[in-house]
């Protein structure tokens, strides 16, 4: 009597499924590795000896910050991997980039790039605004700072995830900021969970995310002012 087959578990399946060789009958470019970049977290990686840019389902690989690179940062930066060159498979060097490179090497832009790189303006003296609760109503705070701080408002951008910290947790999300009143106003959504607290606050400036630079400055966080 012949033995029963014995069934792969699920797990031993799907292991199977998304193994390398399945990968290179599908005709793609094959798995990498991915490689720490030599820098960048919120800013666009960069990278170090030996290291390219790689999309995670593309099949280049890119040795310069090229348009195809830059594109694919601006809209799906989490497509966007580093790789050391050893580990790309089947990929093959993006033609964008040898051109970078050929106008690298012209004497016209050895003369430019040895021009200092642009550097951020300095932050105010005084980044921290001081703020107070003018209102509230279905979730919504509405913080006030004086006239005094209007001008450098209207410099300053919200960016995504800008948090309401209340003794270290996160408390609300702030939305925008309306500089176009006399007195600007910082909108924020409250956390369901989070109690209305009617007290002074202040918010925290900084230089904003490279792909976000749309003004000068931007909101770091909002929070309670600290006793005094």
């Amino acid at each position: 009597m012949p033995r029963p087959r014995r069934q792969l578990s699920p797990l031993i399946r799907t292991f199977l499924k998304a193994s390398p060789s399945a990968h290179a009958d599908a005709g793609g470019p094959g798995p990498f590795r991915p490689a720490v970049p030599a820098a960048g977290r919120e800013e666009a990686p960069v990278l170090g000896d030996g290291h390219v840019y790689v999309m995670k389902h593309g099949r280049e690989y890119h040795t310069q910050w090229c348009q195809t690179v830059a594109d694919k940062w601006e809209h799906a930066p989490r497509g966007l991997r580093v790789s050391l060159l050893a580990d790309v498979g089947a990929r093959t060097r993006c033609r964008k980039c040898d051109r970078i490179f050929d106008a690298a090497r012209a004497p016209s832009a050895q003369v430019n790039a040895a021009q200092p790189h642009p550097v951020p303006a300095p932050l105010p003296p005084d980044p921290v605004i001081p703020l107070t609760v003018v209102g509230a109503a279905h979730g919504v705070l509405f913080l006030a700072a004086g006239p005094d701080y209007q001008e450098l408002l209207q410099e300053t951008a919200v960016e995504p995830a800008t948090p309401l910290l209340v003794d270290g947790r996160r408390d609300g999300m702030v939305l925008r900021v309306d500089a176009a009143r006399e007195e600007p106003l910082l909108v924020v959504q409250l956390d369901p969970r989070a109690t209305l607290r009617d007290v002074p606050y202040q918010t925290r400036l900084r230089h904003p995310l490279q792909r976000s630079a749309t003004k000068p400055y931007a909101v770091e966080s909002v929070e309670p002012a600290p006793r005094t």
